[in-house]
């Protein structure tokens, strides 16, 4: 009797585990569909793969945006993030925190401001140990080949008549 209540159980466990909770959360997730605050919005954080947040409007928390870039022309009070991707700040936009820029480049138009520290991470610095990488594995290839190729000596000439 014991197995048939613990069956029973566990699905109205992990429901009331999934079930979506009541408030209002004005975060704004996206993958592959470009975030779009307008002038009138507001959203705590915004979060993009793969896509693009356009800020005309508030941004409360953080933006953030993997593969893709960060353009504001309101507000962002927390920090904005974007890796291999570009931040473009249009006239009287501000960043509340730091902007921290990973492989592309970090444009500032008129009176753009960031309260916090500005980092940009070219993406040759982001590069460099793979094409370390990619060298050392080539030399060690041309090494062990030429090894190889070395025992055998070149055939003779062939003869025309």
């Amino acid at each position: 009797m014991s197995r048939r209540w613990l069956y029973l159980c566990f699905p109205i466990l992990l429901g009331i585990l999934f079930i979506p909770r009541a408030q209002a959360s004005t975060d704004r997730v996206s993958f592959m569909h470009d975030i779009d605050i307008s002038d009138t919005d507001e959203a705590d954080d915004a979060v993009c793969f793969l896509c693009s947040i356009r800020v005309n409007g508030k941004v409360n928390g953080d933006a953030v945006a993997f593969l893709g870039g960060i353009h504001v022309n309101g507000e962002i009070n927390g920090d904005a993030v974007s890796f291999l991707g570009d931040v473009a700040m249009g006239d009287q936009s501000r960043i509340g925190g730091d902007c921290v820029v990973f492989g592309g480049p970090l444009r500032r138009t008129g009176n753009a401001t960031v309260n916090g520290d500005t980092v940009n991470f070219p993406f040759i610095i982001i590069m460099l140990p793979f094409i370390f990488v990619a060298l050392l594995i080539y030399g060690v290839i041309a090494l062990f080949r030429r090894r190889r190729y070395a025992a055998y000596p070149m055939p003779p000439p062939t003869m025309r008549r």
